[in-house]
């Protein structure tokens, strides 16, 4: 353990997850079925018919960035996953302001999927299944019930929480794969290459890229297994594997879903998709003309939803731990554990927290214009974190004698442009109310910067150095 731990001696419990329970903890905050209903619906109301390339183009992207992901699990573990990483390649301040990004994208995961639960998905399934039309008031009740049950699954522990995600997202993928195939075989034009035309996106070649970054936020979760560093019994060789299981796991059934809604709804309709709440519950039920398997996606989107707020929570709470057990950005006492070592106070000021933005941005935008604002600050969040830690990747690489010219230069370098190249393409020129998501992520970070020049500066200099793999930093 490096000297930065050994002062710290705050750490998690050091073996309580393993492969699986990595692997699911990045499938459950990618929630496939949740990401169904919400995330794919959000990219669709830019991509449209064009829905499948978009998703093709955002899965090519996301394994350079997962490639950054995978060379630095190989020596580095901690609670604070991406903190730690950039520390060691760019240094403490820098760091910081990468972890608040990644907490920035974790947070609104959290955010925007009980925005979704509550003023979109719930009203949505009742009004065109139940024919019971909800008054506007209820989603924000609907809310803060799951987050209640969501804390109450966190508060447990993490063993407890990442079994039920395991048992879950395994039925929850089986369904999927099985659903997908099933609406594809049953259209009268199961190959349709028009669906790989851009020109089927709404506004061009901006709604496509909008589609893309939003595509790319679908599968990038698959690095939230390193927010478990401290808490994985031989994190350098588990948490790669695990990120890299979730990334193949998770492309290929966001693939074969986003082209399976596409030609079940017809891609020349896709405008139409996003407007009707419950398009995949829709399309199974007269598609395939079953109400019971309707209901079980309905049944198992509420689920992802659920395993799939948990999951950001998880993680986020992991890294506020981290920031503030180093003495930065936030208080002290959000750096302690219980008896169970478990964060448990960093989980109850996160999701209070979570609790008052979504219920603010629902109140001021309303629940489906808040969910996209949501996702977008999410999404956008954590690609400018991404960028930190591509840039930090070849520095700590070359410190080490060990770099690799494709692995560590090449592709972050790769993954960079893309990123940079959707996130110019999505807001300039800026348009209200997707402004508001740098605006927002501007703002907080502003606030970290005034808060760093209260921390003493040998504090700042070893944030995020803390690093629980014992032989410290072997070859990459």
């Amino acid at each position: 353990m490096t000297p930065a731990a050994a002062s710290a001696g705050r750490t998690l419990d050091r073996n309580a997850v393993g492969f699986w329970q990595l692997t699911y903890q990045s499938i459950s905050l990618i929630a496939p079925a949740g990401a169904m209903a919400a995330t794919l619906t959000g990219a669709a109301v830019y991509a449209q018919g064009a829905l499948p390339l978009a998703m093709l183009a955002g899965v090519i992207t996301a394994a350079f960035m997962i490639n950054t992901t995978v060379q630095f699990a190989k020596t580095i573990a901690s609670a604070g996953g991406f903190y730690g990483y950039i520390a060691h390649g760019l240094g403490s301040r820098l760091a910081i302001f990468g972890a608040m990004l990644f907490l920035l994208s974790y947070f609104n995961i959290l955010t925007n999927a009980l925005v979704f639960l509550g003023g979109v998905f719930v009203p949505g399934v009742a009004g065109y299944f139940l024919g019971i039309h909800l008054p506007g008031w209820t989603w924000w009740p609907i809310a803060l019930l799951f987050y209640g049950l969501i804390l109450a699954l966190a508060l447990r522990g993490i063993r407890p929480s990442l079994k039920y995600a395991v048992a879950t997202g395994t039925l929850e993928i089986v369904v999927l794969l099985v659903l997908s195939v099933m609406l594809i075989v049953s259209t009268s034009h199961p190959l349709s290459p028009e669906v790989f035309n851009p020109k089927w996106a709404a506004g061009g070649w901006t709604g496509f890229a909008h589609g893309v970054l939003i595509a790319m936020f679908a599968v990038s979760g698959s690095s939230a297994a390193v927010s478990l560093g401290e808490e994985t019994h031989a994190p350098e060789r588990r948490i790669r594997w695990a990120v890299i299981a979730a990334f193949l796991f998770s492309s290929f059934l966001f693939f074969l879903m986003a082209y399976a809604l596409t030609v079940a709804w017809g891609y020349r309709e896709m405008g139409s998709f996003a407007k009707s709440l419950v398009p995949g519950a829709i399309l199974v039920q007269h598609t395939l003309d079953s109400p019971a398997l309707a209901w079980l996606l309905i049944v198992l989107i509420a689920n992802s939803l659920l395993a799939g707020s948990l999951a950001p929570l998880l993680s986020s709470a992991r890294m506020v731990f981290a920031l503030a057990r180093d003495g930065v950005v936030f208080p002290a006492a959000l750096g302690r554990l219980d008896r169970h070592q478990n964060p448990a106070q960093a989980l109850i000021w996160i999701t209070l927290g979570a609790a008052a933005l979504s219920l603010a941005a629902g109140f001021w935008l309303g629940p489906f214009q808040g969910f996209i604002i949501l996702v977008t600050t999410s999404s956008a969040a954590l690609f400018l974190g991404h960028l930190f830690a591509n840039f930090a990747l070849g520095p700590y690489a070359r410190k080490h004698g060990h770099a690799n010219w494709f692995l560590h230069w090449v592709a972050p370098a790769i993954a960079s442009l893309f990123i940079v190249t959707a996130m110019v393409v999505t807001f300039i020129p800026p348009s209200f109310p997707s402004d508001l998501a740098p605006l927002f992520i501007l703002l907080c970070l502003g606030g970290v910067w005034y808060r760093l020049r209260r921390v003493p500066p040998g504090t700042i200099a070893r944030a995020g150095l803390l690093n629980v793999i014992d032989e410290g930093a072997p070859p990459i």
